[in-house]
């Protein structure tokens, strides 16, 4: 009887690790994404500028290539920009959709944590579509 015993307690043991590993996977993709999202409408930073430091570093790029390729990094930039403001109301309008459906599968304590988690999230977001990266001088070397 204690082998069958002690079998239990280590399957429950390996049940209990793997659910936590799960849950821990899951949280951690949850933050990692979520920061991704949040890079991708708010950075600080134009990308075109890091696009062009990598480049200069992995491609080794002298002064007069990082010139030339500037202008076309910084229009791309603009460009994917002007794309993100543009569709930040439809991206906006599915992402409280979707909310509204999770919503009706949760019970109120769970709504409740929902809403706050939501909460945080807009404050994050500041619920304010993306800025447009700054415009630079393409004739400007890297900062």
């Amino acid at each position: 009887m204690t082998g069958n015993r002690s079998k239990l307690k280590f399957a429950a043991s390996v049940a209990l690790i793997f659910f936590v590993g799960a849950v821990a996977g899951v949280l951690g993709a949850s933050v990692y994404f979520e920061g991704k999202i949040e890079k991708m409408f708010h950075g600080k930073s134009p990308h075109g500028e890091k696009i062009i430091e990598r480049l200069t570093r992995d491609l080794d790029l002298t002064p007069a290539q990082q010139a030339e390729i500037r202008p076309l990094i910084l229009a791309f930039d603009k460009k994917t920009s002007d794309l993100k403001q543009q569709f930040w109301p439809q991206m906006k309008q599915l992402h409280d959709q979707v909310t509204n459906q999770i919503r009706t599968s949760l019970d109120e304590t769970q709504k409740k944590k929902f809403d706050e988690i939501n909460k945080k999230l807009e404050k994050r977001f500041r619920k304010k579509p993306p800025s447009s990266p700054p415009v630079e001088d393409p004739r400007k070397g890297p900062s």
